[in-house]
């Protein structure tokens, strides 16, 4: 792979504003819908956007990236479930990719 997805160790599900969830796998599937399908623009946004970019530069820990895109997230009033089942967090293992 030249282009190695950076995957979660858990992934995040959103409801979006219709109801219907969304999981996101990756750095690169968090950054695609920033870029592409965001409507709310703020200021956890920017810091979403930019620390996935960092992240797939390989300048910030995937889970940094991670938890930036959950709060961007649920600042536009979308719910997640960013703490994974059972109320599981990422640590240090959510860093890390397939490549």
């Amino acid at each position: 792979m030249l282009n190695p997805e950076l995957v979660w160790m858990t992934p995040v599900t959103v409801r979006m504003k219709d109801g219907a969830p969304q999981v996101f796998a990756s750095v690169n599937d968090a950054l695609d819908f920033l870029e592409g399908d965001w409507a709310y623009r703020g200021r956890k946004y920017n810091r979403a956007a930019q620390t996935c970019r960092r992240a797939l530069n390989r300048m910030t820990p995937v889970a940094i990236a991670r938890e930036a895109f959950i709060d961007a997230c649920r600042d536009a009033g979308m719910s997640t479930d960013g703490d994974g089942p059972l109320g599981t967090k990422t640590g240090a293992g959510g860093q890390h990719s397939l490549a």
